[in-house]
């Protein structure tokens, strides 16, 4: 299991830091949070590579898809095999999630879970490949499972609260299943290690520029006001919430975050690169 690539449900598709770019001078904040299935394994936040050849990524991929295949050849004959080892079962619905293939995961997971039902880690990571599958409301379903297997299991608590923001559009009631969480695990750590009540708002706004990206704009904005809620003085959600605002031609809504953004930095640009003060109304 060394080998294998680390699993988990992330705000985006691809497990690099996505910097918020707030337009503030000097200020850069926020991060893409991924967190991921192995608790015991650090996160890594790392800057994306420079993108190799078409003809150079074709060539690598290829071989590399092969050799995976062929380990999950491997590991399906394992467990048919010993039908009786959820171990196997588990390490062949693992190498699924990795390649990809959410139909063999699952199937592999609900094999493993007959045999040990109680297994939270499994039940998560299932979750996360219906969500894969587009069915978040499923994936809420294991994610809701795992955690009356183990209260707290913070990847079950991670994961559910990023499906109901993304894929369900429900960031009030996400945050407000986080805050439940919370009551119970003032403390509560994500698998990379930072504190849940204090990464909250920048999963929010990493949660509501995704969905802008898609669209979604009024989702955004009630992601963007959860995050002002629980940080007043946090300049992404300000930023973001204000421009988008005054996108929609809402600008008399947009005139509270604007002034707020400029108490805090007076010499805060816009997005296009303007001074925020040349936006508040006299």
């Amino acid at each position: 299991m060394k080998n294998e690539k680390t699993r988990g449900s992330m705000l985006t598709s691809s497990a690099v830091i996505l910097c918020l770019v707030t337009f503030v001078a000097g200020f850069v904040g926020g991060s893409m949070f991924g967190e991921h299935k192995a608790l015991t394994r650090e996160v890594s936040a790392v800057s994306p590579s420079p993108a190799p050849s078409q003809g150079a990524a074709a060539a690598s991929a290829v071989p590399d898809a092969a050799a995976q295949a062929e380990h999950i050849r491997h590991l399906r004959e394992d467990a048919m095999k010993q039908p009786e080892s959820a171990e196997a079962w588990t390490k062949l619905g693992n190498a699924c999630f990795d390649f990809g293939d959410p139909d063999g995961a699952i199937e592999a997971y609900e094999a493993s879970l007959r045999l040990e039902p109680g297994n939270a880690d499994v039940r998560t990571d299932m979750g996360s490949m219906y969500r894969m599958k587009g069915d978040p409301a499923k994936a809420v379903e294991c994610y809701n499972q795992a955690l009356r297997d183990q209260p707290g299991h913070r990847n079950a608590v991670f994961n559910k609260g990023v499906t109901m923001l993304l894929d369900l559009e429900q960031p009030e009631q996400a945050v407000a299943f986080w805050q439940s969480v919370l009551k119970e695990n003032p403390s509560l750590t994500l698998a990379s290690g930072a504190e849940l009540r204090a990464i909250m708002p920048e999963i929010l706004v990493d949660a509501a520029l995704q969905l802008e990206a898609q669209g979604k704009k009024n989702t955004a904005l009630a992601a963007y006001r959860q995050a002002i809620t629980l940080d007043d003085s946090f300049a992404p959600a300000l930023v973001h919430g204000a421009w988008l605002l005054e996108g929609q031609g809402r600008s008399a809504e947009a005139q509270p975050l604007w002034q707020r953004v400029l108490e805090l930095y007076p010499d805060a640009t816009d997005p296009a690169g303007k001074p925020v003060r040349d936006r508040i109304k006299k």
